[in-house]
C-alpha cells in the first residue's frame, strides 16, 4: 500500500480502501487497477486473517538459532500456549532496520506486545520511545520494559571465583584474554575489562573480537598462549577454544584455563568440564508473555548460577 501510494501520489487510507471494498474514485480505481495487474499481486490471506486478533504477540531476535536464544523461546512458547497467544517470529539477522520494521509489522497487525531480544541499539533507539507493548530481554534500560540477566553480579563472581580459585592452586597464570563476538552486546566487555582490572590489576588484559562466532574461519587467527585464561563471551566461543587448544598442543587446565558465559547443556559433557554461568532464560521467555498478557511492563531481574568446573582449574 505504501508503495502504490506514494507512486500514484494518493493517500494510504485511499489505497487500503480499495483493497477493503471502500470508496474509491472511479479515476484512483483504474490507476490502482493497472499497478495491481502490472505486479501480479494478491492480498495475503495470512495478513489478513490474524490483522483483527488481539491474541497475537511478535517475538523479535537477532537469530533464532542459538541456544540461549532456544531456551528463551521455549519459555515464550510455553506461556503463549497456556494462554491461547499465537506467536510469530522474526529473526533479524543483526540488522537493526530489520528489528525496526518488524516491530512496525507486529504493531500493525494489532498484536497484544512485542518481545525484542534486545541488540546494542535496542534500547536506546529513539523510535521505540513513542511505541507501547514492548518488552525487550537481556538488556537493561531506565525508559523501557526489560527483562533483563544479572550480568554485572554474575561476571563479577565468575571472574573473581576463577581467578581466586587458580591463584589458591598456585597456577601459573600470567594473563587474562577475552574472546567476543563482535555483533553482540558490548556492555559485557567493558564489564569484563572492569572486574579484571579490579580483581587482578597485576594481571595482562587482552580483548580478541571474532566477525561470527558462528563460522569456523573467524577463529582461523586466534594463536592461544600458555598460562593464559580465556574468558569467552559464550560457551560456543569457548567450545571452539577446545578444538584449538588440542591443534595447536596446550592442555586446558594445565597449560590453560577456559570459562564460558551460557552453561549450555553439553557444556559439562566436555573433557574437562566447561567452567560457565547459567542465566535463567527459559523464565525470562515465559515471563515476558505473562507480562504482556498481564499488561505488566514493570522491569526485573533475572537470576544466575556459577558452574566452577575442570576448565578453570590447575590440574
Amino acid at each position: 500500500m505504501a508503495d502504490i501510494s506514494k507512486q500514484l501520489g494518493i493517500s494510504k487510507m485511499t489505497v487500503s480502501r480499495y483493497f477493503n471494498g471502500g470508496y474509491v474514485s472511479e479515476e484512483n480505481r483504474i490507476k490502482i487497477d493497472a499497478i495491481v495487474k502490472e505486479n501480479h499481486y494478491t492480498p495475503n490471506k495470512f495478513a489478513r486473517s490474524i490483522r483483527s486478533q488481539s491474541n497475537i504477540i511478535g517475538f523479535i531476535a537477532p537469530r533464532i538459532e542459538s541456544y540461549t536464544t532456544s531456551l528463551v523461546i521455549k519459555g515464550a512458547l510455553a506461556a503463549a500456549n497456556e494462554s491461547n497467544a499465537r506467536m510469530l517470529f522474526h529473526a533479524t539477522g543483526f540488522s537493526h532496520e530489520s528489528e525496526r520494521q518488524a516491530v512496525s509489522e507486529f504493531n500493525g497487525l494489532n498484536a497484544l506486545g512485542t518481545i525484542v531480544i534486545a541488540s546494542k541499539h535496542s534500547v536506546v533507539e529513539p523510535f521505540y520511545q513513542g511505541l507501547e507493548n514492548l518488552i525487550f530481554i537481556g538488556k537493561e534500560s531506565q525508559q523501557r520494559c526489560c527483562l533483563y540477566y544479572p550480568e554485572h553480579a554474575a561476571i563479577s563472581a565468575l571472574v573473581t571465583q576463577t581467578l581466586t580459585q587458580l591463584q589458591q592452586q598456585q597456577a601459573p597464570v600470567v594473563a587474562i584474554d577475552y574472546i567476543y563476538d563482535q555483533r553482540m552486546l558490548s556492555s559485557r566487555t567493558q564489564l569484563i575489562q572492569t572486574t579484571i582490572a579490579a580483581t587482578a590489576p597485576h594481571l595482562s588484559c587482552y580483548l580478541q573480537s571474532i566477525t561470527d562466532s558462528e563460522q569456523k574461519q573467524a577463529y582461523q587467527d586466534i594463536q592461544l598462549q600458555p598460562q593464559h585464561v580465556y574468558f569467552c563471551a559464550t560457551d560456543n566461543i569457548a567450545i571452539r577454544l577446545y578444538r584449538l587448544a588440542k591443534q595447536q598442543q596446550l592442555k586446558i587446565g594445565h597449560d590453560i584455563w577456559v570459562v564460558g558465559i551460557g552453561d549450555y547443556d553439553y557444556s559439562d559433557l566436555l573433557v574437562p568440564s566447561l567452567t560457565s554461568v547459567s542465566f535463567n532464560y527459559y523464565q525470562m521467555g515465559y515471563q515476558a508473555v505473562k507480562k504482556l498478557i498481564k499488561r505488566d511492563f514493570s522491569s526485573c531481574e533475572g537470576q544466575f548460577e556459577i558452574k566452577i568446573r575442570e576448565s578453570s582449574q590447575f590440574i
